[in-house]
């Protein structure tokens, strides 16, 4: 079973077996090597921040924030294959139907990449610095979240079509479905308040919020399992699990600047930037049960079970 965590910093994706307590690494390279340094004093950066994973290909994408590209790792030889640009900060991608749909913050747009041409063939607008893309089976429509403009659009898949759009609270920034995918969770951030955010329930029927839960301050990633939400908030440096039942709640601190996380078999690890390291959690109780060391500016994290 592997940890794959993107590193920002360093521009390498290390693989780490959890089982055999080992890690191995792969580089990250520029697609053209003439992006800027990020100052006088740095060494020039990809930036890779959040990773996709394709079990189909048996591949491993990188969205790199520093010189605007995409990158592509073998996953069953863990080697780099090559990078290409995609747009301006992308911070999420999707796979649908042969290509990644990848929310660019900067431009404002979703760039549309071929994955067995490994090039870009389409790009449309958004809204207001862009935060997440996801796709809905059952209405057959992707949802874009948009931090600035405060609203969620919802978009054709085959022509690009903005067919409506919901309002939704300040600043939303991550967005999941439920198992249904009958139900819109967004994370919403008031970001520019500095109050607590909270998180909304959407009905996709109606487009009416159906609950509210209070997060902590900026969630940047929320996450259902059956009955439990769980919610990483930036700001106040936070993990927590929501009851969807009781609304009983339980919070625990989770080091500076936390990124990413995910789920797998009762645990959860948390990427956080303070002190280049992952936290596991155990989720029956929600304690910190161990601790891994990273490289500089831990970020996207999935698992491979």
């Amino acid at each position: 079973m592997y940890l794959y965590v993107a590193s920002m910093g360093e521009d390498f994706v290390d693989r780490i077996d959890l089982e055999k307590h080992s890690r191995d690494s792969v580089r990250i390279k520029s697609y053209n090597n003439k992006h800027l340094p990020l100052n006088i004093y740095s060494k020039y950066l990809c930036g890779p921040h959040r990773l996709i994973l394709d079990e189909n290909r048996k591949k491993i994408y990188t969205l790199n924030c520093y010189d605007n590209s995409i990158s592509v790792i073998d996953k069953e030889k863990f080697e780099f294959e090559g990078s290409w640009y995609v747009g301006l900060y992308p911070v999420y991608g999707v796979l649908y139907n042969g290509n990644i749909f990848i929310v660019n913050a900067d431009s404002n747009s979703v760039t549309v990449f071929d994955i067995e041409g490994k090039r870009v063939i389409g790009q449309f607008k958004v809204g207001n610095y862009p935060q997440k893309i996801i796709y809905n089976s059952k209405y057959n429509l992707f949802f874009v979240s948009n931090m600035i403009s405060g609203d969620i659009l919802l978009i054709e898949p085959e022509n690009y079509t903005i067919l409506d759009f919901i309002i939704t609270g300040p600043n939303p920034t991550d967005i999941i479905f439920s198992e249904d995918e009958e139900y819109l969770y967004v994370a919403n951030s008031y970001f520019d308040s500095g109050e607590n955010g909270k998180i909304s329930i959407i009905d996709l029927r109606d487009f009416k919020i159906v609950k509210e839960i209070n997060a902590g301050k900026v969630p940047i990633k929320i996450y259902k399992e059956n009955d439990f939400l769980y919610i990483l908030s930036s700001y106040s440096n936070t993990f927590c699990r929501v009851s969807l039942i009781t609304k009983d709640k339980e919070e625990v601190y989770c080091g500076e600047a936390p990124s990413d996380f995910c789920l797998y078999d009762n645990y959860a690890y948390v990427t956080y930037l303070g002190d280049n390291k992952i936290f596991i959690f155990d989720l029956s109780n929600m304690e910190k049960v161990g601790t891994i060391k990273t490289r500089k500016e831990p970020q996207g994290l999935v698992i491979d079970p």
